[in-house]
């Protein structure tokens, strides 16, 4: 609705309608919009629920050209703010420093790391070896391997009695997202690693986890990622891997 009504002002002000302008206007007031492609796709999309309500026979939705989406840039840490990050993490023995080593360690959304309940603790898997259950978007529920380091960082936590790993200030709730990503921060600052936020760490734990074992498949599996597609989007082209891809090659001569 906030589009359509952006759209009826600026028609309007150029002396049409939305419902019965040209291409050319269209595309003249699409142009003022931010040039991304989840813009546009959202524009194109009201735009056509629009003129199908109004009943316009010959909309002219080819106008609005969405942009290709552009390749994702791997964000993950150097080594070293890694190391010293996690290192400050680990020393806090503190909700923060769980936080913070759930990102680094185990990959998980800030999301994933605020509803994250005890219980979750308890997962079963193959072996000895702990595991953690993990719910993520769309409720899809994920069972990975649990790293010592987060395991050792758990036991300093008390339980609480709401069930949540990371309880609210209200009963029975856990904190907000926004409330992990600022305690983020607060390590990260303290650690003299600026620049830090929560999806960061989660770009460094895949793709540290692909650098040292080039499984894409089941650092996919530990990202809970529907596409092996986003997956490789975490993944980074470090000078010592492009080296070795160039040195691959052997013609015998």
């Amino acid at each position: 609705m906030r589009l359509i009504r952006l759209g009826e002002d600026w028609c309007r002000e150029h002396g049409t309608s939305l419902e019965e302008a040209g291409a050319d206007v269209i595309e003249a007031w699409v142009a003022t919009t931010p040039r991304t492609a989840a813009t546009r796709r959202q524009v194109r999309c009201a735009l056509d629920h629009y003129w199908r309500l109004v009943v316009r026979s010959d909309p002219p939705l080819f106008a609005i050209r969405v942009p290709k989406k552009p390749m994702m840039v791997c964000l993950a840490l150097p080594e070293d703010d890694a190391r010293i990050l996690a290192k400050a993490a680990r020393a806090r023995g503190d909700a923060a420093g769980l936080v913070v080593l759930l990102g680094l360690y185990q990959g998980l959304r800030r999301e994933e790391i605020a509803t994250l309940r005890w219980e979750s603790f308890d997962a079963h898997g193959p072996g000895p070896q702990r595991w953690l259950r993990v719910v993520g978007k769309g409720e899809r529920e994920r069972t990975i391997p649990l790293h010592q380091a987060v395991w050792d960082a758990v036991a300093e936590i008390p339980r609480s009695s709401a069930g949540y790993v990371f309880p609210g200030r209200t009963v029975g709730s856990h904190v907000s997202p926004a409330t992990v990503w600022a305690w983020v921060r607060t390590v990260a600052d303290a650690a003299g690693v600026a620049g830090v936020r929560t999806h960061l760490l989660r770009h460094t734990a895949l793709a540290t986890m692909n650098d040292a074992t080039g499984d894409l498949r089941s650092v996919q599996h530990i990202a809970g990622h529907a596409r092996p597609e986003t997956t490789a989007g975490y993944t980074r082209a470090s000078a010592r891997r492009l080296r070795a891809a160039v040195e691959a090659i052997d013609y015998g001569l």
